[in-house]
């Protein structure tokens, strides 16, 4: 992996990383609440996951208009709307920076979980709950060269990206014709301090998905053509490597949901997502994904991560890949 420290980070130093513990706390993850296991209907899901005390509600509506409006290729010729087959995830990073400012350094922390409804005398109806957190790095880069080199050697701060730390919530169920149907979304603003992604303080400035593994050496990966930002592409390109989007060889990838750990409670995430921008000497986008509690004997966690470079208008970016498995402890 040394050949791509000079894009996300150079000289990091080893943090001992084990994300299989996620620290406790809303700010650190998304934690199992009682209410999700007992609820009667989508919105009881949404007053237990989005409580009005504490989050900003949006038009869920308008939201996913406009993720279909960004996701149309404007040719037409589907009866289904162009987020037919798009996963809650893709879904939700793509809604965030719809609504959001673009910034140089950021840290994208994404989180699934999963609930269910069961409405009486009917069949439960799954619902996957959703949470991106976006961190503005910018500033910190800036204090760090700052540091370094002395300000007057530094850009001034604008160059560096002005925007609050904020995180958002949806909450999705498949409905005809619609693989995760935005029912609810909500928006805060956070603090970045006692925030952390992949069991690592979220305010780092170097990467964090460098030091998350001591991963097998990269492999060049042909990527598909994308009108999407990069960290929407690549968040589709690992997912699909890890089997939850699926697709044939003419239509788009369709979202397939990872199983349901049994250990896991309604609401508790085993799935976090990872995206870096802009943390290296290049404007990369460094992205990993971690699965965790899999119904597997052996394997207790699967790991992906893809790098990307861009090369330019109207060229492909360059992509690499690598993934690792973490298997169950065992006794001594």
């Amino acid at each position: 992996m040394r050949g791509f420290r000079c894009w996300i980070g150079v000289g990091i130093a080893a943090t001992g990383l084990s994300v299989g513990s996620l620290a406790a706390g809303e700010m650190n993850g998304m934690s199992s609440d009682p209410r999700l296991g007992e609820a009667a209907s989508i919105e009881a899901v949404a007053r237990a996951f989005l409580p009005e005390a504490q989050w900003q509600h949006q038009d869920a509506e308008a939201l996913q208009a406009e993720v279909r409006q960004r996701l149309d290729d404007g040719d037409g010729s589907s009866i289904f709307h162009p987020d037919a087959d798009t996963g809650p995830l893709r879904k939700a990073l793509l809604a965030v920076m719809v609504k959001e400012s673009r910034l140089p350094h950021t840290r994208y922390r994404l989180r699934y979980a999963r609930a269910s409804v069961a409405p009486q005398g009917q069949a439960p109806i799954p619902v996957e709950l959703v949470e991106v957190a976006r961190f503005n790095l910018g500033p910190a880069r800036r204090e760090g060269l700052i540091a370094q080199h002395g300000e007057s050697r530094v850009a001034p701060a604008e160059a560096f990206g002005d925007g609050k730390h904020i995180v958002w919530r949806l909450v999705t169920r498949p409905v005809m014709g619609q693989v995760a149907d935005i029912t609810h979304a909500a928006r805060r603003e956070i603090p970045l301090e006692g925030a952390f992604c992949l069991n690592a303080p979220c305010s780092t400035e170097d990467s964090l998905n460098e030091q998350a593994r001591d991963w097998p050496a990269p492999s060049p990966l042909e990527p598909a053509s994308s009108s999407l930002p990069l960290e929407v592409a690549l968040l589709e390109m690992g997912l699909e490597r890890l089997g939850v989007v699926q697709r044939d060889d003419s239509g788009p990838g369709r979202w397939h949901p990872p199983e349901w750990p049994e250990s896991v409670p309604p609401g508790a995430s085993f799935m976090e997502v990872l995206v870096e921008r802009g943390l290296g000497q290049d404007d990369g986008v460094d992205l990993v994904i971690y699965l965790d509690q899999l119904m597997d004997d052996d394997i207790k966690a699967l790991w992906q991560r893809l790098m990307a470079v861009d090369t330019g208008a109207g060229e492909p970016p360059r992509v690499w890949e690598t993934q690792d498995r973490e298997p169950w402890p065992r006794p001594e």
